[in-house]
């Protein structure tokens, strides 16, 4: 190879900037190391010429590297498996958030609704609570699904006083309401009157308290209550 070729290639400006391929690299190297003379009248630079003469010391020359570890075959189908499944854990996390995001709304609509509905049907059910040490009966008194209005009427005919309290429980012990200051009629009996929309399904139960002015008292009766899911 003349110097015309050289310079017709750019080899000497190529090789300088890296832009020579490793087999075309060591070729050029080579090619410096038999003929000085040529390197010289390529106009070489002494740093070059120098590190020419390392090479030769030392015996080092190029060798192909080893590839990367991303340039692998199967590193591209590892990459794109795990590409694959964060883009499967993004959209169940957005349909996640959006199930969520929904549930939230109609739980707010809810809340500013009410959690009462509109009975459909109404009911007068005619109860009397067990006395202390006696097994409380249990009134079916509708269903969650289809709320109604029962109307309790209490036959508290057995006890002498004239004011009550009725404290009501789920059957677990959970409080769930208190009803002060409850007069009984002519009849004897006390009257209360429940939506079950408002009340989960399952049972509870209604503890009577005859109270005087003051609010002091104790218990007179239990009677339980059930509410059926649909």
């Amino acid at each position: 190879m003349d110097i015309k070729t050289i310079e017709q290639k750019q080899l000497v400006e190529r090789y300088l900037f890296g832009r020579l391929s490793p087999p075309e690299a060591r070729f050029f190297e080579q090619m410096v190391r038999k003929s000085p003379q040529l390197a010289d009248s390529m106009g070489l630079p002494e740093a070059l010429r120098r590190t020419m003469h390392l090479l030769d010391e030392t015996g080092t020359e190029w060798r192909e590297r080893k590839p990367l570890f991303w340039h692998k075959p199967a590193v591209p189908l590892v990459l794109a498996a795990a590409l694959a499944l964060a883009v499967a854990l993004a959209v169940t996390g957005w349909l996640g958030k959006r199930e969520l995001g929904q549930r939230y709304a109609a739980l707010r609509v809810e809340a500013e609704q009410g959690l009462l509905n509109a009975p459909t049907s109404s009911s007068i059910l005619r109860v009397r609570p067990a006395r202390l040490g006696e097994p409380p009966p249990v009134y079916p008194i509708g269903t969650r699904v289809s709320p109604s209005l029962a109307e309790l009427r209490i036959d508290a005919s057995f006890v002498k006083g004239n004011l009550f309290t009725a404290v009501i429980r789920r059957d677990d012990g959970t409080y769930w309401a208190r009803l002060d200051n409850l007069l009984r009629d002519s009849n004897g009996e006390l009257h209360i009157a429940l939506n079950t929309s408002a009340l989960a399904a399952g049972r509870y139960d209604l503890e009577l308290e005859s109270v005087n002015l003051r609010g002091d008292g104790g218990p007179v009766g239990r009677l339980g209550l059930r509410v059926e899911p649909r």
